[in-house]
């Protein structure tokens, strides 16, 4: 109540109508739940990673050569590879990596 702007206003605006400090934080709550149910149930693309280990195989580069190259574990990049881990910024990278190698 005291950081966020938006709660900040949404408190004022609650005060104003005469609500109290325990009434106000009870709508908080309430108003939450409904943002984070919202994110639960909301779809999100996700970018396709299936043509990345054919792209790292065809430029014949192991997974240790890439791990080494972004700093990670060759474990990071087999998941990353087979989508059980979700990395948007380092798919991003290794994608363009093997065109600029």
């Amino acid at each position: 109540m005291s950081s966020d702007s938006r709660t900040r206003e949404y408190v004022a605006r609650q005060t104003a109508a005469g609500r109290t400090k325990k009434e106000i934080i009870r709508l908080l709550k309430r108003a939450i739940a409904r943002e984070i149910f919202r994110c639960l149930t909301s779809t999100v693309s996700i970018p396709g990673i299936a043509d990345l280990r054919p792209l790292r195989q065809s430029k014949n580069i192991t997974i240790t050569a890439a791990a080494r190259h972004f700093g990670v574990w060759p474990a990071t990049i087999s998941t990353l590879e087979r989508g059980i881990r979700r990395d948007n910024d380092l798919a991003h990278s290794y994608r363009d990596w093997p065109h600029a190698a």
